[in-house]
């Protein structure tokens, strides 16, 4: 990271700087980016396109440790529960019209998911990194019959929602927490679910044949996960080593939407959409304001967990997270990054 990149971060962890300034330099990064992953040459991007696939089937992770990984805590449910939606969705919601709330913003890109993904009552469901469970419940309130097993990459995560399934009364969901590698069921499911958490499954080798085994003759795979609509390329070979969200999630290397395309040899892409990066801006955009909102709260929240020297440093982070997020799907009118979701089959 250049020392212009590491001063501009530590004004903004200050909370000093302006929104409009932090928007600003997150907009001229993403511009930067796009003229460095072009390469300016078809052939050029097709050779690094060749090479990231042959990295992935290598076991090269997507994303590298952030620092509130690196540093092992995480926050509790109620900090959550102060800028996300009802369901504690954090992934990307859906506005058909843009004027839903977060929460109708949630159920709606639950749904859809789940339509896509064919899910009916009584169903067997593996969902792997299920975060706070936003889709694991959904299913298991509008799908009576179903059951589910889902996957946590969080030992404190599993505790508190193995409490909340007590506290619900429900018998039809089952929690773990293990690495994708370590999955090894000698029950077959219909579906298995993956949304925005392919890192967990990408570093494994073979991970389409190990999807394969776990499914029955008629199962299939549903996947979301947040590509760049041409280019596929690694974070610091265009400059976003800096990347100002990077203390939350810390991508490693950005796949394009059509890279899962090449991974078809025990699985076929039966069916596959691209969602717009407005989705994912607006969706943004709400957890900022009702980050905001709770700003008290969430102050209050951090200091807990981080202590009071760090609590307002990662208050700002958790703030450039958002803006950061925000300013790249909604760059070029969302039409570069996006999300894409694909149906694999037999």
């Amino acid at each position: 990271m250049g020392l212009i990149s590491k001063f501009v971060l530590k004004a903004c962890e200050t909370g000093l700087v302006p929104e409009k300034v932090i928007r600003f330099w997150c907009r001229r990064l993403y511009s930067r980016a796009l003229k460095s992953a072009s390469l300016g040459d078809i052939e050029a991007r097709q050779a690094v396109f060749r090479q990231i696939i042959k990295d992935i089937k290598n076991k090269v992770s997507l994303n590298r440790d952030s620092e509130a990984k690196r540093e092992g805590i995480e926050p509790n449910p109620d900090f959550f529960k102060l800028f996300l939606g009802e369901r504690l969705n954090e992934g990307c919601g859906y506005f058909p019209t843009g004027a839903e709330d977060l929460n109708d913003a949630e159920e709606t890109m639950l749904w859809m998911s789940s339509d896509r993904a064919k899910i009916r009552d009584g169903m067997d469901v593996l969902e792997i990194g299920c975060g706070w469970g936003a889709m694991t419940f959904w299913l298991a309130e509008n799908y009576p019959n179903i059951r589910i097993t889902s996957v946590v990459d969080s030992t404190k995560r599993l505790i508190i929602l193995k409490k909340k399934i007590k506290e619900l009364g429900l018998t039809n969901i089952t929690f773990v927490s293990a690495d994708f590698e370590e999955l090894d069921y000698e029950q077959s499911f219909d579906r298995i679910l993956c949304l925005e958490r392919f890192d967990l499954i990408a570093h494994t080798e073979n991970w389409d044949s190990r999807i394969a085994k776990m499914l029955k003759p008629e199962g299939k795979f549903f996947l979301q996960f947040p590509v760049h609509s041409s280019y596929s390329y690694y974070q610091d070979s265009v400059g976003l080593a800096e990347y100002p969200g990077r203390y939350i999630l810390n991508p490693f290397l950005m796949p394009s939407a059509e890279m899962l395309m090449m991974f078809q040899k025990n699985l076929y892409i039966e069916d596959y959409w691209k969602i717009s990066g407005e989705a994912y801006k607006l969706t943004a955009e709400k957890w900022l304001k009702k980050f905001y909102f709770n700003r008290i709260a969430i102050f209050s929240s951090l200091e807990k967990v981080y202590g009071k020297k760090m609590a307002w440093t990662w208050m700002q982070r958790w703030k450039m997270y958002f803006l950061a997020l925000s300013e790249q799907f909604g760059f070029n009118r969302g039409q570069e990054w996006m999300v894409a979701q694909y149906l694999f089959s037999f």
